[in-house]
């Protein structure tokens, strides 16, 4: 049996997900709105300063992520393009990548 903690993590991992997906409008507002319904009936043991600090710690956590996977694909694949980058990050590159290595092959 999850946690009530467990269960937020569960509950707030799927609704920002859908939310971005569907890129629905005032998305703040309504991840904020259905977060503390999930809280009222799902997870009544915690308060919202709990759930504060958790969502901060799953933000904290997602930037991680996010510089890791970043770093992993320039460490694996230097030879993405812009394209395939986006594909697999779901953002454009902030700048054009050039591979210096390949003017001295």
């Amino acid at each position: 049996m999850l946690s009530d903690r467990e269960k937020m993590v569960l509950h707030f991992c799927c609704t920002i997900t859908i939310a971005k997906l569907t890129d629905i409008p005032h998305r703040d507002v309504v991840v904020e709105n259905i977060v503390e319904d999930i809280r009222k009936n799902r997870c009544r043991s915690l308060t919202n300063g709990q759930i504060a600090d958790l969502l901060e710690e799953i933000n904290q956590e997602m930037i991680g992520g996010k510089n890791m996977f970043a770093d992993m694909i320039d460490e694996r694949h230097p030879d993405l393009t812009d394209e395939e980058i986006w594909s697999r990050t779901g953002e454009w590159p902030k700048k054009k990548r050039t591979d210096w290595r390949k003017k001295f092959r």
